[in-house]
């Protein structure tokens, strides 16, 4: 069975937390969501704990601004089962996500401290496309140098002046291929409230973040 198959396969189940065989091993992860104020980051969070809800082993934590906005999500952890090469593996992901306020810009970085990879929202609104530049800068000089792998949600594409996916990547300086050639999106167009790619974000991002711990 293949890395991909597995990891479909446990994100269609509705078993409960399978239990990790005795010569398993644990790994575990920490996967954030980045981007500006308001683009849908906690919403991408309620969506994954909801369809998450049977691999959740914490219930989580919120902070809020005295604006009622998130300054941190803290994720329920959830638990999965794989089997690579032969091996049990156990492992554990920590969702987190992090204000877009750019006042709380060193409350970011101590967030993204420590990351395996990275969920970039953007906002469809064109009135947004600068903060959406300033943001994805951000997260690139972050990043660079680790060499974090990350994907690109183009989130709230039902609004109805929604800038083009064409427009958005020319202005952030993406490749204008769909695809890149390990299959995955260049950006992936989503309806966070609906669910809509949320959960392909995730998946995705997921393989990427697994095989780069075990290619070393």
């Amino acid at each position: 069975m293949t890395l991909k198959t597995n990891m479909e396969n446990i994100i269609e189940s509705s078993n409960a937390i399978p239990s990790l065989k005795k010569d398993g091993r644990l790994v575990q992860f920490k996967i954030v969501y980045w981007g500006p104020g308001e683009s849908g980051k906690t919403t991408n969070f309620f969506r994954l704990r909801e369809k998450f809800h049977s691999f959740k082993i914490t219930r989580g934590y919120s902070i809020e601004t005295s604006e009622g906005r998130t300054l941190w999500q803290d994720s329920v952890f959830l638990s999965f089962n794989f089997s690579i090469k032969e091996n049990a593996y156990q492992i554990i992901v920590q969702i987190v996500t992090c204000t877009g306020q750019e006042r709380f810009l060193s409350t970011r970085e101590y967030v993204l401290d420590g990351a395996d990879g990275i969920v970039f929202v953007a906002d469809s609104n064109p009135k947004k496309m600068e903060q959406n530049k300033r943001s994805f800068r951000e997260l690139v000089n972050f990043t660079s140098s680790k060499k974090i792998p990350h994907v690109i949600q183009l989130n709230k594409r039902d609004l109805e002046h929604a800038v083009s996916v064409k427009s958005f990547k020319t202005n952030l300086g993406l490749p204008k291929e769909e695809k890149y050639q390990d299959g995955t999106f260049v950006v992936y167009p989503a309806k966070a409230l609906e669910g809509k790619n949320v959960m392909a974000c995730f998946q995705d991002l997921m393989l990427q973040v697994i095989f780069n711990y075990f290619k070393n």
